[in-house]
C-alpha cells in the first residue's frame, strides 16, 4: 500500500464502495464545508479500476464526490491535489472484503448498509471471527447483524424501505427460518398498527413461547438436542434471558410425556398401588376455584440409615458447591465430579423413599411448573371418600407379638413449611409476583438470604442466650407437643426435614447468598466451631469431653450455631411469613434498615430478579433528574447497573427481607396469670 497524490479526473467512485443509500450521497453540504475550511484530513483509498486508466475510490466516496462538486462550483481548482493510498488487490474478493470492512467503519452508515457489507464479506469466505477483528466489533454484534442481512426478502426490503422499524426487524430474525419469518410477515400485514409491536411478532414466531419453554426446562434442553431437537436461540435476547424458538414441538411434547409416565411408574411403585389414578385439573369446588379441602400430604419413609445419610449429603453439597466456585482451572474437574457424584446418591436415595397415603380412593396430579419443575399433588377422590377414611376405626385389643424385631422405617413426614406447602405454594408465589414482581425464583432466593441474615444475629448475639433458648425450646415444643403446627417454629427438628430449594434454583440461590455480608459472617463461626476439638477429634468420647470443658460463653455460640443450621427459609412474603422469626430479630435489635444493611446490601444480581418496572420504581425517590430520564429510554438489561447503585447509596432493603415489628409483652403477661 502506498500514499500518491492524485486530481479528480483521475478517479472516480468505485463500484464497490459500500455506500448505496442515496440521501446520504446527495447530503454533503456539511462535508463541503469542512473540506473548504480545514482540507482532506484523512487519504481516500482506492484501487486501479479494470479496463481504465483511472482508480476507483472505495473508501471516502462521499468526501470525493464532495470535493468533485467543490470544483465543478469552481470553489477548488479542477488539479486540486487528493492524497489516497492505493491498494494492490490480487483480487475482486479481496477488494470486496476491504471495501466492506473499511465501510463498517463508519458509524453514519445505515445499519441495513453495515449488514450487506457484512453479508458480501461472509459470502467470500471471511469468518465471523475474521470480520470481528477487522472491525473492532464483537463476535455477537457480528452474529445479529448477519442475521438481520439474512431476512427474508419482503421482511428485508421493508426494512430498507422504513417501513419497519430496527426493532421489529430483530424480532423477525430471531429465528433463520425464512419459511416461518414469511409465515409471520404476512400475518402481520393483516394487523391493526396499534397491534405491531415486537411481543406480537415473538408469539407469531413462536419465539420465548412459554409453553414451549416450560417443556424445554422439564424436558432439559441437552437431552432435546441429544434427542435430534433443535433449539435456535435468539440472538437478540437480553443477556439474563434464554429466548428462544423450538423447531420440533411435537418431539419436545413427546419427550415430556414419556417423561411424565415415568413419573407415573415411579409413584405407583412408591405408593404400591399399581393403579393409581392421575388426573390434569385439580377438583373443582361448588362455587368455583380449588377444593383445597381434597388435598391431602402423604408421609415418606425411609430407614433410619438413609434417612441420616440424606441429611449429610444434602449439607456436603452446599459445601462442595461452595468450594467448587474457588477451585483453579486444573482441579475444575474433578470438583464438578465430586458434585455430579453427591447429587447422583442423593437421587438414588429419594428414590427409594416409600409414599404412605391412607386407605381410600385417591388420585395425584402433576403439574409441570414455568420453571421446568415437576409439582406433585395428591387428592382425596371426593368429599365422600375422604369421610370415609378420617373416619376411627374400632380399637383393637394389644396383644403380644413376640419378642421385638430390627426397629421400623423411620417416617419422614413431608417439608412442608410456612407457604412451602404444594397447596399454597402457588397462591403465594402470585401474590409475592404481584405485589413486588418476584419470580419463583426470586422468592426461593429471598428465603434464603432471609435466614442466612438470621443465621448471622443468632451468632452474632450468641453472649444474650438467644440462640441456645431457640433451639432448646424449638427442639423441646417438637419433639413433646403433639397439639401445634410445627411449622410455625420456624427451625428443621431432629430429623432434619429438608428445605432446600428446588435443585433447578440451587445454584442461583447459593450465589446470592454467598454474596451477601450474613453469609461471611455464618461461615466464619462455622469455621471456628469445625476447627475446635469437639467437632474436630474423630473419638466421639474425645470430643464430648472437649464439649464439656469449653465456658459457658463458647457452648452459647455452640448452641447458636446449631439454632442457624435448624432454621427454616422464610420471606416477609404472604404464605412465607413466620411471627417467631420476626420475633428473634427484634429481640435482637436486628430489625431496623440500618442493623440489617450491615447484614445485605442490593447487588445487580439480586435486582436483576426483578423486572424492569419494578427496578425504575425502587428507586425512583432515590434519582436525580437526569438518571431518571435515561432509565427511561433503557433497556431491561441496561437498568440494573444504575438501580443498583441508586439504591447501594442510601439505606434501603428490599422489603421481602425486611422483619415486622412483634409486640408480645400483653401476651406473655395474660399466659403467666392464667398459669398462675
Amino acid at each position: 500500500m502506498s500514499v500518491r497524490t492524485f486530481t479528480a479526473a483521475q478517479l472516480d467512485v468505485s463500484p464497490f464502495n459500500v455506500r448505496k443509500d442515496r440521501r446520504a450521497i446527495e447530503s454533503l453540504s456539511g462535508l463541503e464545508a469542512s473540506i473548504l475550511r480545514v482540507g482532506l484530513i484523512l487519504p481516500l483509498a482506492v484501487h486501479p479500476l479494470k479496463g481504465s486508466k483511472k482508480f476507483g475510490v472505495f473508501d471516502g466516496g462521499r468526501r470525493f464526490r464532495a470535493i468533485r462538486n467543490l470544483i465543478t462550483r469552481g470553489d477548488l481548482p479542477a488539479d486540486w491535489p487528493i492524497d489516497a493510498s492505493v491498494r494492490d488487490i490480487a483480487s475482486e474478493a479481496e477488494l470486496l472484503e476491504i471495501s466492506s470492512a473499511a465501510g463498517l467503519l463508519h458509524i453514519d452508515l445505515l445499519p441495513w448498509e453495515v449488514m450487506e457489507g457484512l453479508r458480501r464479506a461472509t459470502r467470500r469466505g471471511a469468518s465471523v471471527e475474521e470480520i470481528a477483528e477487522v472491525t473492532g466489533q464483537s463476535v455477537t454484534w457480528v452474529r445479529q447483524h448477519l442475521r438481520l442481512a439474512d431476512l427474508a426478502e419482503p421482511v428485508f426490503a421493508a426494512y430498507v424501505a422504513g417501513d419497519i422499524t430496527q426493532e421489529q426487524a430483530r424480532a423477525f430474525a430471531a429465528t433463520a427460518d425464512h419459511q416461518l419469518q414469511r409465515a409471520a410477515w404476512d400475518a402481520f400485514g393483516h394487523l391493526p398498527s396499534w397491534d405491531r409491536t415486537v411481543a406480537k411478532i415473538h408469539r407469531l414466531m413462536k419465539v420465548g413461547d412459554r409453553e414451549d419453554e416450560r417443556l424445554l426446562r422439564f424436558v432439559g434442553e441437552q437431552a432435546f438436542r441429544d434427542a435430534g431437537g433443535v433449539f435456535e436461540l435468539d440472538l437478540f435476547a437480553d443477556a439474563a434471558e434464554h429466548r428462544g424458538h423450538v423447531v420440533q414441538p411435537g418431539l419436545l411434547r413427546e419427550l415430556a410425556e414419556a417423561n411424565l409416565e415415568g413419573v407415573r411408574d415411579s409413584l405407583r411403585r412408591s405408593t404400591g398401588r399399581p393403579d393409581l389414578r392421575f388426573a390434569v385439573e385439580y377438583p373443582q369446588a361448588r362455587h368455583g376455584g380449588v377444593d383445597r379441602d381434597l388435598e391431602l400430604v402423604p408421609e415418606l419413609t425411609l430407614p433410619p440409615a438413609d434417612t441420616e445419610r440424606l441429611a449429610f449429603l444434602r449439607d456436603e453439597l452446599l459445601e462442595l458447591e461452595f468450594q467448587f466456585e474457588r477451585v483453579a482451572d486444573p482441579q475444575a474437574a474433578s470438583a464438578a465430579d465430586a458434585v455430579a457424584d453427591c447429587r447422583a446418591e442423593i437421587a438414588t436415595i429419594e428414590a427409594r423413599q416409600k409414599i404412605i397415603l391412607p386407605d381410600g380412593e385417591i388420585y395425584a396430579t402433576l403439574l409441570i411448573e414455568q420453571s421446568g419443575e415437576l409439582e406433585t399433588r395428591w387428592w382425596w377422590a371426593n368429599h365422600k371418600a375422604k369421610k370415609l377414611a378420617e373416619t376411627p376405626a374400632a380399637p383393637e385389643r394389644l396383644v403380644s407379638a413376640g419378642p421385638i424385631g430390627d426397629p421400623a422405617p423411620t417416617t419422614v413426614a413431608l417439608a412442608v413449611d410456612a407457604g412451602q406447602g404444594s397447596a399454597n405454594q402457588q397462591q403465594a408465589d402470585a401474590a409475592a409476583k404481584g405485589e413486588h414482581g418476584l419470580t419463583q425464583e426470586g422468592v426461593q432466593i429471598a428465603r434464603s438470604i432471609r435466614r442466612e441474615m438470621l443465621r448471622a444475629v443468632l451468632v452474632g448475639d450468641y453472649g444474650t442466650g438467644m440462640g441456645h433458648d431457640y433451639l432448646i425450646w424449638g427442639l423441646l415444643r417438637r419433639e413433646l407437643s403433639e397439639r401445634h403446627d410445627h411449622r410455625a417454629i420456624g427451625a428443621r427438628g431432629l430429623t432434619r426435614a429438608d428445605d432446600a430449594p428446588p435443585m433447578a434454583m440451587a445454584d442461583a440461590v447459593l450465589s446470592l447468598v454467598r454474596a451477601t455480608p450474613a453469609h461471611a459472617a455464618w461461615t466464619a463461626t462455622l469455621a471456628q466451631l469445625r476447627a475446635h476439638p469437639a467437632v474436630a477429634e474423630p473419638d466421639a468420647v474425645a470430643a464430648f469431653a472437649a464439649f464439656r470443658d469449653e465456658s459457658a460463653e463458647w457452648k452459647e455460640l455452640a448452641a447458636a450455631a446449631v439454632a442457624g443450621m435448624a432454621l427454616t427459609r422464610t420471606a416477609n412474603l404472604d404464605g412465607y411469613r413466620l411471627p417467631i422469626h420476626d420475633h428473634l430479630i427484634w429481640e435482637s435489635g436486628f430489625a431496623d434498615d440500618e442493623a440489617l444493611r450491615e447484614l445485605w446490601e442490593p447487588t445487580e444480581a439480586f435486582i436483576a430478579l426483578l423486572p424492569r418496572a419494578r427496578r425504575i420504581e425502587l428507586a425512583d425517590p432515590h434519582l436525580d433528574e437526569a438518571t431518571r430520564r435515561n432509565l427511561a429510554t433503557m433497556k431491561a438489561a441496561e437498568t440494573v447497573a444504575p438501580v443498583t447503585r441508586a439504591l447501594a447509596r442510601v439505606c434501603w432493603v428490599h422489603p421481602a427481607l425486611q422483619f415486622q415489628p412483634t409486640d408480645t409483652a400483653p401476651i406473655a403477661a395474660e399466659l403467666v396469670e392464667e398459669a398462675a
